[in-house]
């Protein structure tokens, strides 16, 4: 009850500190279950304490209904998130999950906005995500050389990114013509 008192009180670096040492003693409530009232999700110190207690996903939710759905929020979308008795969320577990399920919402219905796409434009997509990933065989490549000089060429790495690099160019060869059509 103490903890919950000064989390209530005092400025908000306190209570993001406060936090932070009441996870590190383990004696926090389960970190879905604190309730926003709780909380200045205005203060980036706290919040950051908060999604670091969280897994990826959920740190990402959180962090994206702080900065896209919460109400004060330089970038609030505009839409609030509430829950299906009307209510704004209670507790960061309500938060997020309303945040993935309003965001799962946006992308469908992008989505479906976008309608079908031209098999041309398909084709580029795939030709950037082809360049990418070479560009990461290279990038590995370098990293290999600037590591093992000019005899890291003879390592098995190598011959791996090597044989995956011959790999992604047979692909984008093949692509081109779908990707930026035949020249004529």
């Amino acid at each position: 009850m103490f903890l919950h008192g000064l989390l209530r009180g005092g400025s908000s670096v306190f209570r993001g500190v406060l936090l932070l040492v009441a996870a590190l003693l383990g004696c926090s409530p389960e970190v879905r279950e604190i309730e926003l009232a709780e909380l200045d999700l205005t203060d980036m110190t706290t919040v950051q304490d908060i999604r670091a207690r969280l897994d990826k996903a959920e740190g990402a939710a959180f962090a994206s209904y702080v900065a896209k759905h919460y109400v004060r929020s330089a970038a609030f979308c505009g839409r609030p998130l509430v829950t299906a008795d009307g209510q704004p969320p209670a507790t960061v577990g309500e938060a997020i999950d309303l945040t993935l399920t309003r965001d799962a919402e946006d992308r469908r219905a992008l989505e479906e906005a976008a309608g079908p796409r031209h098999p041309r434009e398909l084709a580029k997509q795939e030709w950037d995500e082809l360049i990418s990933e070479r560009d990461t065989v290279i990038d590995a490549q370098s990293r290999l050389l600037e590591v093992g000089g000019t005899a890291s060429q003879s390592s098995r790495e190598w011959k791996t990114l090597e044989a995956r690099k011959l790999k992604l160019d047979g692909r984008l060869a093949e692509l081109k013509p779908r990707a930026f059509g035949t020249g004529d």
